[in-house]
């Protein structure tokens, strides 16, 4: 009877150190202007800080490139899977988002206190050769106080919050997406631009007069709405924290009670 009540203590104990799960919901709301650039799908990362999706004045990673180039988040969702113990990914479904479009994603059981602490994103701006927006600093978004529920939002992109991969040349001949805008040009297929050999850096000015150089703008084309070299935030990301419900102590005590009759069968066998 003594191993069973030592068996009682251990399974209690055991138990009531359990991290609080948490149910996540990301949601993002576009915010450009009507003929302003597109979000490729979201991707978001959950992780105890050791992952970084990339760093400013450092060559991107391959992930980055094919998410900044291609608007795919699958080879960067394979290097987190692979580097981030315990982390929790996904990517928001559904095309890239245009002006005044909503995408969202709900993500279970995020141990927010622990391995799920700290969020990362990365999307492709779209029409572009390789801009993305993303967060270069591993640990810049703490969620650790809405382990047992709450809400933030976040503004992302928009004037100074853009990223150039520097994987790709800036030739918008060949920048994806340009149809969806009504411009000449753009890409029959992946991975089509030229490679640039560059670092991550931040865009700056209006990367899109480059365009009318090349004469891939149709006749009467307004330049306002795409230009976002004086504008505010491309989205707004909300992040919902509903925390799962703890079992309570009677439910513990009866779990234990039902592990120590276990052990105590056993031996009496």
């Amino acid at each position: 009877m003594k191993t069973a009540s030592i068996a009682l203590v251990a399974a209690a104990l055991t138990l009531g150190a359990t991290a609080q799960a948490a149910d996540v919901k990301v949601t993002l709301t576009q915010l450009t202007p009507a003929g302003g650039v597109g979000i490729a799908p979201l991707w978001v990362g959950f992780h105890n800080g050791s992952f970084d999706t990339f760093d400013a004045g450092y060559a991107a990673s391959l992930g980055v490139e094919r998410a900044a180039e291609d608007g795919s988040a699958a080879q960067l969702s394979s290097i987190f899977a692979v580097t981030a113990s315990g982390g929790i990914q996904g990517t928001l479904p559904g095309p890239p988002a245009f002006p005044g479009a909503v995408r969202s994603l709900t993500l279970n059981g995020l141990d927010l206190a622990g391995a799920n602490r700290y969020f990362s994103y990365a999307a492709m701006v779209v029409v572009s050769n390789d801009f993305f927006i993303g967060n270069d600093n591993a640990t810049q978004f703490d969620l650790s106080s809405l382990a047992h529920g709450g809400k933030i939002s976040l503004l992302v992109g928009g004037a100074g919050h853009v990223w150039d991969a520097g994987t790709e040349v800036n030739d918008f001949r060949y920048s994806l997406a340009n149809g969806a805008f009504g411009l000449g040009g753009g890409q029959t297929a992946a991975n089509q631009g030229t490679d640039e050999h560059g670092v991550v850096h931040l865009v700056t000015g209006n990367p899109y007069t480059s365009f009318a150089s090349q004469d891939l703008v149709p006749a009467g084309y307004q330049w306002g709405a795409l230009d976002f070299s004086n504008q505010g935030a491309f989205a707004r990301v909300d992040i919902e924290v509903s925390a799962v419900p703890e079992p309570s102590s009677a439910t513990l005590l009866l779990a234990g009670l039902g592990f120590a009759g276990f052990i105590a069968h056993r031996r009496s066998r």
